[in-house]
């Protein structure tokens, strides 16, 4: 089988998935294609020598935001016409060249397979919009895989289907961050001096952009120093990451104690920040799923996280794990800083089960769920040729296919 995988960019965390998904299909072809090299809003830096998978960038070197629209639709149209992939995985829908994608699969009746983690509160939506949205969506993908259960209800009320939906799609290399966290905990005190870190911390991995919220997280750091007072034991706050709002934050930071701007750090070297962390903390106002929540609770993290982000069903426990918080209640913020540094919190416990819930989202997990997913659909497909149905999303097909006793419960 020839599977033809479309990416925005050719992300981190997203090498991990396909090396080992090819390494799982290795009768199969699989070939990645990424719509740009890098993206504006984000400084990573990937190595993409060496890959034990088909990678092309569809115009290489080049920014995404910076590509022309229809070239690069017309680009990924060529590439599918000279791969002719029977399977067709496509990450979203927002840029027209995805779009363009689940055209050609349709036009060629090939299996198409949307890959995402939206939600519906990540955003303020358009009901006639998404009404729109979910009508071309349930004529142009044949399945879905999903990040968990908010983005499954999502699809849903956009009318697709609850069978055709696989999850388990945002996931990391976990070990690669248990291994470096593991080795900067062996040089602990070296490191802490090297990178200025204060003995106990709260940490904040990401952009610093209007939905992190993280002139609240600022604010109610304040209110927990305040309160602390003189016991002394008050941790300090790290923040790794850039982005438009770091010359505001350090304004606000100003004249708080233990607060460190760290800059943004590549995948290789923020496993040492959240190796000598205590906790991590995730205030987004909206956040489609959280990374780094995977991120941190391999690395054996308790987690603080707003409840805008899209992973807490799937991966925070209240009082297991760690503490959900409302992003926009600095006070409740605050005094969940105090109970997590609190002897209340035992956080060695905690970040035993953020290992052991975390386990059950890895590239592994990710490879093996996107190849049934593959599989189970194309199978559909070609039954549905060979007993004239039509697609799933066409109620007659669905009649037909009860009928014949043929019905591919997902």
């Amino acid at each position: 089988m020839k599977i033809c995988c479309l990416e925005p960019v050719l992300a981190p965390y997203s090498i991990p998935r396909f090396k080992v998904f090819q390494s799982m299909r290795q009768e199969d072809h699989v070939s990645v294609m990424a719509l740009g090299a890098t993206e504006s809003i984000r400084e990573w830096q990937v190595e993409k020598a060496n890959l034990v998978f088909d990678f092309s960038e569809a115009f290489p070197g080049e920014t995404l935001e910076r590509i022309d629209a229809t070239a690069l639709a017309a680009r990924v149209t060529r590439w599918l016409n000279d791969s002719d992939p029977q399977a067709v995985v496509i990450t979203g829908y927002y840029y027209p060249a995805m779009r363009a994608a689940a055209r050609w699969a349709k036009k060629h009746g090939r299996a198409s397979i949307f890959m995402g983690d939206s939600q519906w509160v990540d955003r303020r939506r358009n009901l006639l919009k998404e009404r729109l949205k979910g009508w071309w969506v349930q004529r142009h993908y044949d399945a879905a895989f999903a990040a968990g259960e908010r983005t499954v209800a999502y699809l849903m009320r956009m009318g697709f289907p609850r069978e055709r939906i696989w999850t388990g799609y945002d996931v990391v290399a976990n070990q690669d961050f248990a291994d470096g966290a593991a080795a900067a905990r062996l040089q602990a005190d070296t490191i802490r001096r090297r990178l200025g870190l204060p003995e106990q911390y709260f940490l904040f991995v990401g952009r610093f952009a209007p939905e992190k919220n993280l002139p609240r997280l600022l604010e109610a750091y304040a209110g927990y120093r305040a309160a602390a007072g003189h016991r002394g034991r008050a941790w300090g706050l790290v923040l790794v990451g850039s982005g438009p709002q770091e010359p505001m934050l350090r304004e606000q930071a100003r004249n708080l104690p233990d607060v460190v701007f760290s800059g943004f750090q590549q995948g290789d070297t923020v496993s040492a920040y959240y190796g000598l962390a205590s906790c991590l903390v995730l205030p987004s106002v909206s956040e489609t799923w959280g990374l780094v929540v995977n991120e941190a609770m391999a690395a054996g993290l308790p987690v603080l996280v707003s409840h805008r982000c899209g992973c807490v069903p799937e991966l925070v426990r209240p009082g297991v794990n760690g503490y959900v918080c409302d992003p926009l209640d600095t006070g409740g913020m605050t005094w969940l800083m105090a109970v997590m540094s609190s002897d209340v919190a035992d956080l060695r416990a905690m970040g035993e089960a953020s290992r052991q819930i975390v386990a059950l989202y890895t590239p592994e997990t990710w490879a093996r769920t996107l190849a049934d997913c593959i599989e189970r659909t194309v199978a559909g497909q070609r039954e549905n040729v060979e007993t004239g149905a039509f697609r799933w999303w066409n109620p007659v097909g669905w009649l037909q296919r009860q009928r014949a006793g043929s019905y591919l419960k997902g």
